[in-house]
Parts: structure tokens; sequence; C-alpha cells
């Protein structure tokens, strides 16, 4: 194996551990309440309590959560 293919191959292992490392994140609990916490205080929603909100916007932040590492894993 010539030096260029050595190289090529460790950036690749390297690009592979990034991606990995950040789609746990994206799948992480941390995340996900931080993703839930920006939008409930970005989005107000008339005629609904602060508490129906945070459970929405929740739910929401695991959804998107899911869709992004399902964009960036395959």
């Amino acid at each position: 194996m010539d030096i260029k293919s050595m190289m090529l191959s460790l950036a690749e292992e390297q690009a592979d551990g990034i991606k990995s490392g950040f789609v746990n994140y994206i799948q992480s609990e941390e995340f996900e309440t931080k993703l839930a916490t920006k939008m409930d205080k970005a989005v107000n929603i008339p005629f609904t309590s602060d508490q129906r909100e945070e459970a929405m916007f929740r739910e929401l932040a695991d959804i998107l959560t899911d869709i992004l590492a399902g964009l960036v894993g395959d």
C-alpha cells in the first residue's frame, strides 16, 4: 500500500469516527433537551400552557433528532 492510499484510508477512518460521534451526540438526551428548550423559548403557542408546550417541544425534538441521525447516519 502506498502512502497516498494509507493517508486516504486514515482520513476515511477519522471521518467515520467523527460521523459516529456526531450521530451519538444528536441522539443523546442532552442534545434533545437543549433542542426542546431552544424551541420552547423561541416559540410561544397562544392558549397553550407552558407544561403542554414543553411536552410538545420535547416530542418534536425527539422526532427531529431521529430524522437528523437518519440523514447523517446514511
